[in-house]
């Protein structure tokens, strides 16, 4: 027994010990976590050098990357040996760190210059300034680039709000769809301040190229369930805090200029082009300018391109701007380092990565002007997307999706293709809208109707007295009551009338309003239901008509669709000083025409226009204007003092409601709007307050009212006197005008003018907002920063000009469109017609007839 029992004790003694040797020391209290444990080698230190395998990651001259076994962090030093660090940088031949020098370390020199320093990149999405997602439903829909990698590296997207207090946060969401999956659903409940949500994107949803976005906001109000507290709700989306954050050490490299539209916006919407040019005052270097920008707009697909010239580097670029030098290659040396040396010989067209920047640098050069042009043609080589143009599709992607497509004449567009899909709807009102593009030469302003189809359903909820209506820019178009109780609406007919259609964009917005017998007693949670009461469905569609299409000069709204007045012939384009600023805003002016056009404009720049020019453009500020162009346009000469007596007012967008985070636009009070108004407003303010006194007076005026409104007839329509357009005098208030008109023996002139010259940069790259833009029409325009909107003074006095080839029908819709517009004339002719079919009635039957 004892035999069997030494051996068991000596092995469990054994056991116990080699246990004992492996666990570290549970009292030991070292200074340092990584202190070796009981039982080490005391000789074995950690080496901060790695295996010969691998270099050293202290020589990696990239930056730090949060990826890799390089990038992991290392143990902090002790107080007692501050150079510890420096150590790395010292290799020895033996592989052992040298002691540290005493010496400050020298600071890391770039080997490769243009790699850019790794930082975490964040990219604003919003294509305007402010986003108002208002009423119960509301969306707005655009798409975004993104390089090869951008879309491969991982990303989250931010997005800030703010809505009304009378929003329901239990039944109101903001939601983000990018390229067909949400991404984003969240109460809305953010009535003080800006309210910042960020979701991680899955990987693999975003792709190289283009991507869409969506963002939907589905509202309830808190305690009225009317049709008119629905008008109550908004959420704005705070463009400050909207970005996609991309992850720590992702890149942006534009690798060519497939990339361009991936420069993306800035906090405002803006994509800027900053053009570095050597001695831009000179003919050769403005018009090849001038012509560059436009490309790059095109090829970019900016939503709002805004065009800066500068002479000398301005350093790196802010989030939304590309740099581009242009130049002469022995010219650009001192402009630009690191000017490849084929640029002496060769063409060139190269994106380069700015130095410590996120920015792309794009550099058009050559050795001679004939060069130059060739490296310009690259960028121009695939800018013109012929079979969009040909179908009418204006490329709005950036800004709105989808695309909008042009009624040339009859044409029939589902909702469907407008973009309006089948929507199922629980609330009070509900409202879609779509857009619509007219030619320039549209001309029916007076007549005909375009017919909506409406494909609906209604439950027996639902009462009569419920309503359809149809907005045709703003404006009511029509309205269709609801007479029964649940229904299965086809194709019912409801007519639009074109007086409310322009040359250019439309927006037509479709609005139901549902009454119901529960939204009359307004029981608490009643606005908290989710039964479906109305459905709009996608089958529904819009019959356009055949129109007249004619030409009419002077017409402003020919610009805003990408045109000028007469394109048999260049426009010449005139700058009244050939700096910079004038440059730039031509620039800002010509791009944002090719973006409407879809192509570059056919101009040609001279330093005065010369009597053989049919169009012609001058671009200056107010005290640049030579004497007698103010007459010309017909616009009053009183503004060469008005403008310089008057001090511009501070934007009272500065100005802050409810957080120090977000901006919005305070509304000046009437004494204001009084002390600016022009003097043609003050004169008809007077004029109206006096007609109306007097019991006559107040019968004739709502007379006149009345047949205004029910017929579209006024005291000026039934004048035979022939119309002439008074010169123009604009508002006190305004900052920029446009105006046009033309003179036989002239042709067509267009002016566009500000206070100074850097109001003109400024003001021009503010009217360049694409929703903005899309407003500009009539004879003149201002604009009036305060309030974000544009006077148009309508068009009196205009001559015809032939657009399309000869025809007896499309004579006949122009013919028909002039007589509505002017009935007198229109009554006359038809008494002088009747005069003489009677008077040839009578010859015929005395000759011809028995007598009695």
């Amino acid at each position: 027994m004892r035999s069997l029992l030494i051996p068991f004790l000596i092995a469990f003694e054994l056991l116990g010990a080699r246990m004992a040797a492996a666990q570290p020391a549970p009292f030991n209290m070292g200074t340092t976590p990584d202190a070796p444990p009981a039982g080490a080698r005391p000789s074995v230190q950690p080496q901060p050098s790695q295996p010969d395998a691998a270099p050293p990651a202290a020589f990696d001259m990239r930056g730090s990357s949060p990826a890799g076994p390089q990038s992991a962090p290392r143990p902090a030093p002790s107080p007692g040996n501050a150079q510890a660090p420096a150590a790395p940088f010292q290799i020895t031949p033996g592989g052992t760190p040298s002691p540290a020098p005493r010496t400050a370390p020298r600071p890391a020199v770039v080997t490769t210059p243009n790699r850019p320093v790794l930082a975490r990149i964040e990219r604003p999405v919003l294509p305007f300034e402010t986003m108002r997602l208002s009423g119960e439903t509301d969306a707005q829909s655009w798409t975004f680039h993104l390089t090869q990698d951008e879309a491969s590296s991982g990303a989250s997207i931010s997005v800030g709000y703010k809505n009304a207090v009378v929003v329901m946060p239990e039944a109101s969401r903001l939601r983000i769809v990018i390229n067909g999956e949400t991404v984003t659903d969240t109460p809305i409940q953010s009535s003080e301040n800006i309210k910042s949500v960020t979701a991680s994107i899955r990987p693999g949803l975003l792709r190289a190229g283009s991507n869409f976005i969506r963002m939907e906001a589905f509202q309830r109000h808190r305690t009225d369930c009317t049709i008119n507290a629905t008008y109550e709700l908004w959420t704005d989306v705070d463009s400050a805090s909207t970005k996609l954050v991309f992850a720590e050490g992702a890149t942006k490299t534009l690798r060519s200029l497939e990339d361009l539209p991936a420069i993306g916006v800035d906090f405002k919407g803006v994509t800027t082009i900053r053009v570095v040019a050597p001695k831009v005052y000179r003919p050769e270097i403005r018009d090849r300018l001038l012509r560059l920008v436009q490309l790059i707009a095109l090829r970019g697909r900016f939503a709002r391109p805004v065009i800066q010239v500068v002479e000398s580097d301005p350093g790196p670029s802010p989030v939304g701007t590309i740099k581009v030098v242009m130049g002469l290659a022995g010219e650009l040396r001192g402009l630009l380092p690191g000017v490849p040396d084929s640029a002496l010989t060769q063409p060139l067209t190269m994106m380069m990565q700015e130095v410590g920047s996120t920015g792309s640098t794009l550099v058009v050069s050559g050795p001679g002007w004939n060069d130059l042009d060739t490296a310009i043609a690259l960028i121009g080589s695939q800018v013109t997307n012929s079979a969009s143009v040909e179908r009418g599709v204006v490329d709005t992607a950036s800004w709105h999706w989808p695309e909008v497509n042009t009624a040339f004449g009859r044409h029939s567009f589902r909702f469907a293709d407008l973009g309006i899909t089948t929507q199922e709807f629980s609330g009070r009102r509900l409202r879609t809208r779509f857009m619509l593009n007219l030619p320039p030469d549209f001309y029916a302003t007076e007549y005909g109707e375009a017919l909506v189809y409406l494909d609906a359903a209604y439950t027996t909820a639902v009462k009569p007295g419920s309503h359809v209506n149809i907005f045709v820019n703003d404006k009511i178009s029509t309205q269709l009551v609801i007479t029964a109780q649940g229904d299965v609406v086809r194709r019912h007919t409801i007519r639009l009338p074109l007086k409310n259609f322009k040359s250019g964009l439309n927006t037509v917005s479709v609005e139901i309003g549902l009454l119901t017998d529960a939204d009359d007693r307004c029981a608490p949670g009643e606005t908290l239901s989710e039964t479906n009461r109305f459905v709009l469905f996608d089958t529904s569609s819009l019959e356009f008509p055949q129109f007249g299409r004619i030409g009419r000069e002077p017409d402003l709204g020919v610009l805003s669709a990408g045109h000028f007045p007469n394109e048999d012939m260049p426009t010449t384009v005139v700058l009244a000083r050939p700096n910079p600023l004038n440059i730039s805003a031509a620039g800002t002016f010509l791009a944002r025409m090719a973006r409407s056009a879809g192509r570059p404009m056919r101009t040609q720049f001279s330093n005065a226009a010369s009597a053989d020019d049919a169009s012609v453009v001058f671009i200056g500020a107010v005290d640049q204007i030579p004497a007698g162009l103010l007459n010309r346009v017909r616009v009053s000469e009183h503004l060469r003092m008005v403008w310089p007596a008057t001090p511009l007012q501070p934007d009272p967008s500065s100005q802050q409601v409810a957080s120090t985070d977000f901006s919005m636009n305070v509304q000046q009070n009437a004494a204001d709007r009084n002390g600016t108004a022009s003097t043609d407003e003050v004169r008809k303010r007077w004029s109206e307050s006096f007609r109306r006194q007097g019991i006559l007076q107040q019968t004739f005026g709502s007379i006149q009212d009345w047949m205004e409104e029910t017929f579209s007839l006024s005291v000026s329509s039934l004048s035979l006197k022939q119309r002439m357009d008074s010169p123009y005098e604009p508002p006190q208030r305004s900052t920029l005008l446009i105006a046009q008109n033309r003179t036989p023996e002239a042709g067509v002139w267009t002016l566009v003018t500000a206070r100074t010259e850097e109001a003109l940069a400024e003001e021009m790259a503010r009217l360049a907002d694409p929703l903005l833009w899309a407003r500009v029409s009539g004879r003149a325009v201002a604009l009036d920063p305060r309030e974000f909107k544009l006077q148009v003074e309508p068009i009196q006095d205009y001559d015809f000009v032939q657009t399309q080839p000869f025809s007896i029908w499309n004579l006949r819709l122009v013919a028909a469109n002039w007589m509505s517009a002017n009935i007198l004339q229109y009554a006359l002719i038809m008494v002088v017609l009747c005069l003489f079919l009677g008077t040839g009635t009578y010859l015929l039957l005395k000759h011809l007839g028995r007598p009695s």
